[in-house]
């Protein structure tokens, strides 16, 4: 990484108001679950209300200082909205592509903030491969994960293991992160990595390649067939993850775990994170708890990683219920 970049990247952090996100206690869940600590790290209260703000902010400072206006990527919603919402704040252009096979629940979103979309038949897949071509023929910036941007985007996240190591004060036993494209999962272990810290890290999905790999012990993207996509599990769900073998080894070199988490075993994680913490967590990123709930041990400290429902008011009710505002 460029020491340049991540100067002006910290700056800008600070500048937009993202990262270094409240880590709360939730002494109710612990009592009802029987867990001894945790500690969910509230990625909510970024702007956009979700941790894609991190590596869309990465990307766009990146394509600015290789003298590019335009940025351009394929998504399936909360990744879209950040992206806009960076480059707007940074006085640049940006395009979404949006692949039909996916519900796309922040879609309405991008548009009413002027966003321009680019809808594609078929699948994520596709709509990267076009999104790419489009990129190269106008000289455009490719900001999708994974390719020349696998380095700056795995980076942009190693700082929510650095927050979290600073909040507790220690090493956690266990992390618990959703896994859409591996990407976070990879970025939070290289983090602990480069801290000297090696936590348990549990990737949580259904629908998703890159668990299949892990709950099939094939320790390899395992193509899962006949994908069901729901309004639930559609921010993690895929078969083509460009970091799913970053994530995939962040599991296994952290005597981690992958687990298959049901819609219904998310939405209801989504509840009682309302119910016992009032947080509004977005059912899909509720899978860190689910998954934590199945772990056979709970006499550790636990955190779970989590994003909010999708709006930016409640991102920020996240924000100030964390600092008791």
């Amino acid at each position: 990484m460029s020491s340049e970049l991540v100067r002006e990247y910290e700056r800008q952090m600070k500048a937009l108001r993202i990262g270094d996100t409240p880590l709360k206690r939730c002494g109710k869940i612990e009592k009802r679950l029987g867990i001894r600590r945790l500690h969910v790290k509230l990625e909510g209260a970024n702007p956009t209300g979700t941790h894609k703000d991190r590596m869309a902010l990465m990307i766009a400072l990146d394509a600015r200082r290789k003298g590019l206006d335009t940025v351009a990527a394929a998504t399936c919603g909360n990744y879209g909205v950040a992206l806009l919402k960076v480059c707007d704040r940074l006085g640049m252009n940006c395009i979404i592509y949006i692949p039909t096979e996916y519900e796309g629940i922040r879609n309405a979103e991008i548009a009413d903030a002027g966003g321009q979309l680019v809808r594609i038949e078929g699948s994520y897949e596709a709509a990267i491969r076009i999104c790419s071509e489009d990129c190269a023929r106008n000289s455009w910036h490719d900001a999708n994960p994974g390719g020349e941007n696998k380095e700056a985007s795995i980076y942009s996240y190693t700082f929510i293991a650095k927050e979290i190591a600073q909040s507790l004060g220690r090493r956690p036993d266990w992390v618990s992160v959703p896994v859409g494209n591996g990407t976070i999962l990879a970025g939070v272990w290289q983090g602990f990595l480069a801290i000297g810290m090696k936590p348990h890290m549990l990737g949580t999905s259904n629908n998703n390649a890159a668990i299949r790999g892990m709950v099939s012990k094939e320790y390899m993207p395992k193509v899962v067939p006949d994908i069901s996509l729901t309004h639930v599990n559609d921010p993690l769900a895929g078969n083509f993850l460009p970091d799913a073998e970053d994530a995939i080894r962040a599991m296994l070199d952290s005597n981690g775990a992958g687990m298959e988490i049901s819609d219904e075993e998310m939405v209801s994680a989504s509840q009682m994170f309302l119910e016992e913490e009032n947080l509004e967590i977005l059912p899909a990123s509720a899978s860190t708890l689910a998954g934590i709930m199945r772990l056979e041990t709970k006499s550790h400290t636990f955190v779970p990683i989590a994003t909010a429902r999708g709006d930016v008011g409640s991102a920020r009710r996240q924000r100030q219920r964390a600092i008791g505002v």
